[in-house]
């Protein structure tokens, strides 16, 4: 049974008593504590003046701070370590807990925290974004305004979140309101195809199975792009955005691009950070998944998709694609490497 702590006005009352006569017990019997306690309390006033609980110097520490500068340099090693790893790696020789090695990473202001997901880099990606982005760095926002920036996304009918987390007592992890029911695959997806620019939003397109090079150009290019653009005077053509993905870059595609006079943009590999429309494939994601009550099938998930599509402001468009010049100094910045966006 945990001791119950005096609090500095009860301290104060009992030599308030004592002075006034009380005894010990007396003191004790009256406020619910052992004579001991009283004694003991009134012995410390006596030698110090004082009733405050002297500063102890706790549990003595296990590691020195040579052994502590070792284990940073383990973590700046091997970042995505766990404590049991970090444990064994550290002092092997040693019994140590795990809390000893998450208290030691915490007093030198570090935490585990969310891991940001990014495309892998190759030395080539890098010097390749670089170029594109040094390029480019003087372009003025009116030339940017011309980009028609266009993605494809695919968005899950049941998002299972690898980081959700539950309130529960100890052995009630096979509770039924503490399981996350999930289905295979996620039940299903949706892609979809879509297209910003500075001064426009063009028709959300839903991909019907896998895209393909002539599907691309049968459902996406020429019902949308291609009639989109030649509302456009020649000499204040748009240009096309597209990524390096493989149905985008069939030679037919290029063709039909070529002869339709539509100018594209060339597209350095791995850089979805260069592209405003991701974000705009995150809001629509944020929105999905807030829905109550959520959509249950295929069919649903695709109308709420294009219902949400139309609720993104030409505000929210121009804020992201207002902010390419920061996009590519980032770039250049990391010197092709990865970027906040």
């Amino acid at each position: 049974m945990a001791r119950r702590r005096l609090s500095e006005a009860i301290r104060w009352q009992i030599i308030g008593m004592h002075a006034t006569g009380a005894s010990f017990k007396a003191i004790g019997r009256q406020l619910g504590y052992h004579y001991t306690v009283i004694s003991r309390l009134v012995r410390k006033h006596r030698q110090t003046g004082a009733v405050k609980d002297r500063p102890q110097s706790g549990r003595p520490r296990v590691t020195s701070e040579r052994e502590d500068r070792a284990l940073l340099r383990i973590i700046r090693r091997e970042p995505f370590s766990t404590s049991t790893v970090l444990k064994r790696a550290w002092l092997p020789n040693r019994h140590l807990s795990t809390r000893t090695v998450r208290n030691r990473l915490k007093a030198a202001g570090m935490a585990a925290r969310r891991v940001i997901k990014r495309p892998r880099l190759t030395d080539d990606h890098k010097r390749r974004r670089l170029a594109w982005c040094l390029a480019r760095q003087r372009w003025n926002l009116r030339t940017w305004r011309r980009i028609h920036w266009s993605d494809e996304s695919r968005f899950l009918l049941h998002v299972t979140d690898g980081r959700l987390r539950v309130w529960r007592h100890r052995n009630t992890a096979y509770t039924p309101r503490n399981i996350r029911q999930t289905v295979p695959f996620g039940g299903g997806s949706v892609m979809v195809w879509g297209c910003i620019s500075h001064g426009c939003k063009l028709d959300l397109v839903t991909i019907r199975g896998n895209l393909t090079g002539d599907q691309y150009m049968r459902h996406v290019l020429e019902p949308v792009v291609v009639t989109h653009f030649d509302n456009h005077p020649l000499a204040t053509r748009p240009v096309y955005m597209d990524d390096n993905a493989r149905p985008h870059r069939s030679r037919a595609v290029v063709d039909y691009l070529q002869n339709n006079a539509v100018t594209t943009l060339p597209w350095p590999a791995m850089s979805p950070d260069l592209n405003p429309l991701e974000h705009v494939w995150d809001i629509l994601g944020r929105r999905i998944q807030a829905l109550q009550p959520p959509v249950q099938t295929l069919r649903e998930l695709e109308a709420a998709l294009h219902r949400e599509w139309l609720q993104v402001t030409r505000e929210q468009i121009r804020r992201l694609t207002g902010g390419m010049r920061r996009r590519v100094d980032a770039v250049i910045r990391a010197r092709g490497g990865f970027t906040r966006y």
